[in-house]
């Protein structure tokens, strides 16, 4: 969201253009743009618009063995398109309005009613209906970021709508200036939820950056709807949900969720920073209306690649905290970083007899990654102290600037300590996160991913991306991976 205030520059409107075009407005508007469109008053710029935007598309391609190959088919996609209006009304009030648009295959199922699934040789099967998108909703435009802020007072920010959620050094930089093609697997699995409607505020000082939110998670995102037909606590195929609430969720308040961030910079100049950060957020559920889990897509993916996925079953997390440490240092063109993430989800020890949620009990995750780059032109990544983000590489050459990384992540979705009682030992467990009617898009179990980039800043707006992974998921899947990427933003 900080994402907002060092973008406070922006400045458009379609309202402006109109004032513009007549006469009388002409001589007191000023139209600029640079790929977008901006509106302001030059002696004046309490009132001011912007329009601008993103896409984001990538193409990846796989090798390995024939079971490898059978599940990584080699795809392309639109990774990102995103359409941005924001402005100012007022000497503090600003607003913004994200619209997304998402391709309309990433949408991706991973639970199928009446299926088998196989873990450690174990197969065994049950009624799940899960389902879990990771790379974004399906098939739709839906909003982002939505809402109105004020920052009137000095070094103090506030905002109230549909506002990001602070967590991560990768996850709360913009999209538009990673240095991988994506962000890295416990990224992608523990910022969640990264959207919620209610209110952020942040602070800074020389050194400290404070970033907190409280909210309601976006609809249809911990709830689930009319698509359960089975009574979700006992297996009894017929037996009708009663829909008592909003998307057929128990009636009452949505649940609250906190989260909050805060960075320390002691030296931020334009050759050399250090960086230390904490994160943190806390979600209340439904208990008995909610599909809540953890996935994440390899770290190069299109829209059929398959997902690591917690399985948690339906309905069986009362709420859930996720921490995260994150350090970072640059050095002129040379920059280090990385974070650990951990999270754990509050469960019932026991449940009734034939309820499809057993076993019960606390579930944990984890992961980390750390990751190098160089830019081979010299220039140095830039550094925003505000939002505690490292952002692009602005080339000083019309030639473009160079930079090449490597990262190397992992990320542990399973609770391996924990064992159906009866149906395993603990040398080969049945994790409790293993319910059977995993699609085959799904992957249950931990994830390696090493990856290496080559990146090539056009200019400040348009970017190319190469990126070489190797990728090693539960059952002896280990794949070669390659992408790229192409971004324009605006």
């Amino acid at each position: 969201m900080s994402k907002i205030t060092k973008n406070k520059l922006a400045i458009l409107a379609l309202a402006g253009i109109g004032a513009f075009a007549s006469g009388a407005a002409s001589a007191e508007m000023t139209v600029d743009s640079s790929g977008g469109l901006e509106v302001f008053e030059l002696e004046n710029t309490d009132f001011w618009f912007k329009i601008g935007g993103r896409l984001h598309f990538t193409s990846a391609f796989f090798n390995g063995g024939s079971a490898e190959r059978s599940k990584f088919p080699d795809g392309s996609m639109i990774r990102s398109a995103r359409v941005t209006f924001k402005g100012g009304v007022g000497d503090a009030w600003i607003y913004k309005l994200d619209l997304d648009f998402v391709d309309s295959a990433l949408g991706r199922p991973v639970g199928q009613n009446n299926a088998t699934a196989t873990y450690n040789g174990y197969s065994y099967a049950v009624n799940s209906p899960n389902t879990i998108n990771i790379l974004g909703d399906s098939g739709r435009a839906y909003f982002n970021e939505a809402f109105i802020g004020y920052n009137g007072c000095k070094n103090i920010w506030f905002a109230a709508g549909q506002i990001s959620v602070p967590f991560g050094l990768e996850s709360w930089a913009s999209a538009n200036d990673g240095t991988f093609m994506e962000v890295s697997a416990p990224s992608q699995a523990f910022d969640n939820p990264s959207l919620g409607l209610g209110l952020y505020g942040e602070w800074h000082n020389n050194y400290f950056t404070v970033a907190t939110a409280m909210y309601a998670p976006r609809a249809g995102t911990t709830q689930y709807g009319d698509s359960i037909s089975t009574n979700p606590y006992v297996v009894a195929p017929g037996v009708a949900t009663p829909a008592t609430g909003p998307l057929g969720s128990d009636a009452g308040s949505d649940p609250l969720g906190a989260g909050g961030r805060i960075t320390f910079s002691p030296k931020h100049d334009d050759f050399t920073v250090y960086h230390l950060g904490f994160s943190a957020k806390y979600q209340d559920l439904h208990n008995r209306a909610n599909v809540q889990n953890w996935g994440a897509a390899p770290e190069i993916a299109n829209k059929q690649t398959p997902v690591l996925f917690t399985n948690i079953p339906l309905n069986s997390v009362n709420n859930f905290y996720t921490i995260g440490l994150e350090a970072a240092g640059r050095w002129g063109p040379f920059m280090i970083s990385g974070e650990y993430m951990h999270t754990k989800a509050d469960r019932e020890e026991i449940f009734v007899v034939g309820d499809q949620r057993q076993p019960g009990g606390d579930l944990t995750f984890h992961g980390y990654y750390f990751m190098a780059s160089y830019v081979i032109t010299r220039e140095a990544k830039e550094y925003d102290f505000v939002s505690g983000t490292f952002g692009r590489v602005r080339p000083r050459s019309y030639k473009g600037a160079w930079e090449v990384a490597i990262r190397h992540s992992y990320l542990s979705l399973i609770d391996d300590g924990k064992f159906v009682p009866g149906s395993a030992s603990p040398a080969n467990p049945v994790p409790r996160t293993l319910i059977p009617g995993v699609g085959v898009n799904s992957t249950v179990g931990s994830m390696h991913n090493t990856t290496v980039g080559l990146n090539y800043w056009v200019n400040d707006h348009i970017r190319f991306l190469g990126n070489y992974s190797r990728i090693n998921m539960p059952n002896s899947i280990n794949v070669n991976a390659w992408g790229i990427k192409g971004i324009v933003n605006w």
